[in-house]
């Protein structure tokens, strides 16, 4: 269940961020107020604040896109917070995206497409919307045992 509903946090957060500063954007905030509509009163205005601040500074930013970007990883979390706390707001976050999906100019319909293989012992690590922190620490080397009749 923890996948799925990482995976849907993860869609929904794109999808709301990609309809910023877009003729999707209106429907998407309408939609994302809705979604957090079990809040209290004073989270429910803290988060129109912020959906209009960070709108404000996609618009601005040369590079919208990338400052998208920069904004998925919070509101996927944002999002997965709210499933794990309210369930049944599964139904209406899949209801969001397929509607402001819909609405996406084309060029701002994200997908994202990432391959990631490792062959013999190599390692592969693929990561969309995050990061991923590894700390690969060779083996530290062991004494080889002494034979009999080996000699220091």
């Amino acid at each position: 269940m923890d996948e799925v509903l990482t995976t849907l946090a993860m869609t929904g957060a794109t999808t709301i961020m990609s309809a910023m500063a877009t003729s999707a954007w209106a429907a998407a905030r309408a939609g994302t107020i809705r979604l957090f509509r079990r809040s209290e009163p004073e989270d429910q205005r803290a988060l129109e604040v912020r959906l209009d601040r960070e709108e404000v500074l996609v618009r601005q930013e040369p590079d919208p896109d990338s400052a998208r970007r920069d904004l998925v990883g919070g509101w996927r979390l944002q999002l997965v917070a709210l499933l794990r706390e309210h369930p049944e707001a599964r139904a209406e976050l899949e209801a969001l995206v397929a509607s402001v999906g819909a609405q996406l100019p084309s060029e701002e319909r994200t997908s994202w497409i990432q391959h990631v293989s490792a062959t013999g012992h190599g390692m592969a690590f693929g990561a969309q919307g995050g990061s991923i922190t590894v700390h690969n620490t060779p083996p530290v080397p062991q004494p080889v045992p002494a034979r009999d009749g080996d000699s220091d």
